[in-house]
């Protein structure tokens, strides 16, 4: 017979592997490539030397002269707090008693309940990989200062309520209002709400919604893309520790560039120059952008290569790189990563959040039904922040039929 005893059994020892499986080498190749360890972990904090520069020194020289001088080691140190990542199962005491005579019920029952927990955990871990630890809870696909109006896409709906207070961000990180400004309607069934505040809002067509600030989710790429900062390093000060960024925007809708063969060439030859070495083995973008360059590259050759990569996942070899494209990556960029220099930094792997007794099951108050809890306590941290590189500015056309050429923006 079927009981919650069993069924913590089932979710402890048959089930935890298949989820940690799934979630750690399906959700994304980048983040498959990428180690993962528990060596920088010091208490609740990552303490680790960010390098840059080349340490050492190699040189010819004649037989009897001295041998190079080896250089000082160039490296600073950061200090962020393990970011807590929690996934909840949910069964009700009716299901369970309605599959306790059938074990092939109860074990397609816990399946199905799993994979909605596995879909939902590699949703949210893809968008915190592209974001830079903000609380981005939505991105704007219109906000017009008159009238103060905006739309946001239907999957964002319900992180939107009446009375948050919202920061808005423009799409090199930027804030666009000081103070935040404040969501007076919103209509869940269009996406469609308004605000006040006396910000001064610049009309646009993405702009990302911003709940609770920094130091609540993992930090993504992004994060050693930030104006003048990497991590909390400040690059004015660490001039080496900065990545190679490039914006091909002149200014104006009708200055975005669609992404050409040419375009990314060019960018990929000053990114390697930046680096000097380690070049990118991992090119991530838009599938706007992919679709625009893929267009570009079947007016000049026969055909393109298709590679598989890490995980499984697909991509076309774009210069000897695969290239993997992506919804949740911020439109309009191309990243050229290093995947050797990147480090998932976790306390633990994903496991079940248990009671003193052992137990993971617990009732919930009031309810006939039980929640389990899945939970991670890690960060995303780049060791080599110099040698990864970003382009943005690429025109998106997102297909929208009220929209014009003139109006396809980079995010």
């Amino acid at each position: 017979m079927i009981t919650v005893q069993s069924a913590e059994s089932a979710l402890k020892n048959i089930y935890l592997d298949v989820v940690i499986n799934d979630i750690n080498t399906k959700t994304n190749p980048f983040l498959t490539m990428i180690q993962k360890g528990t060596r920088t972990v010091a208490g609740r904090d990552i303490k680790i030397p960010i390098r840059y520069g080349d340490d050492g020194n190699v040189a010819a020289v004649t037989e009897d002269a001295e041998l190079p001088v080896s250089t000082n080691s160039k490296y600073t140190e950061i200090q962020v707090p393990l970011k807590n990542i929690y996934g909840t199962f949910q069964i009700t005491d009716k299901a369970i008693r309605s599959s306790q005579n059938s074990a092939g019920a109860f074990a397609n029952l816990l399946s199905g309940e799993m994979q909605n927990l596995i879909a939902t955990a590699q949703s949210t871990l893809n968008t915190m990989l592209y974001g830079n630890g903000m609380n981005i809870v939505a991105y704007t696909t219109s906000i017009r200062a008159v009238g103060r109006t905006f739309r946001v896409p239907m999957r964002f709906v319900d992180n939107i309520n009446v009375g948050d207070e919202i920061t808005l961000y423009g799409p090199d990180n930027r804030q666009i209002t000081n103070p935040a400004i404040t969501i007076d309607t919103f209509n869940k069934n269009t996406g469609e709400g308004t605000y006040t505040g006396t910000a001064v809002i610049p009309n646009h067509e993405r702009l990302y919604m911003v709940k609770e600030g920094y130091d609540v989710k993992m930090n993504g790429i992004d994060s050693i893309f930030m104006p003048n900062q990497v991590y909390n390093i400040d690059t004015t000060k660490h001039l080496g520790v900065r990545p190679f960024e490039q914006n091909v925007f002149l200014g104006g809708p009708n200055f975005m560039p669609l992404a050409s063969e040419e375009a990314i060439l060019t960018f990929l030859d000053r990114y390697e120059d930046h680096c000097q070495s380690n070049p990118a083995d991992i090119i991530l973008t838009h599938p706007m952008v992919r679709k625009a360059l893929f267009e570009n590259l079947k007016g000049t050759r026969s055909n393109v290569d298709v590679t598989e990569i890490a995980g499984g996942f697909k991509a076309f070899s774009f210069n000897g790189i695969p290239l993997y494209a992506d919804v949740k990556c911020q439109g309009g960029s191309l990243y050229a990563l290093n995947s050797d220099s990147w480090r998932i930094n976790q306390l633990c792997d994903w496991t079940w959040l248990s009671g003193d007794d052992g137990s993971i099951l617990r009732q919930i108050d009031g309810r006939a039904a039980y929640n389990a809890t899945l939970v991670k306590y890690a960060d995303l941290i780049c060791e080599k922040p110099f040698i990864q590189g970003k382009v943005s500015g690429f025109s998106v056309n997102r297909w929208r039929p009220d929209q014009t050429p003139s109006q396809f923006l980079n995010l």
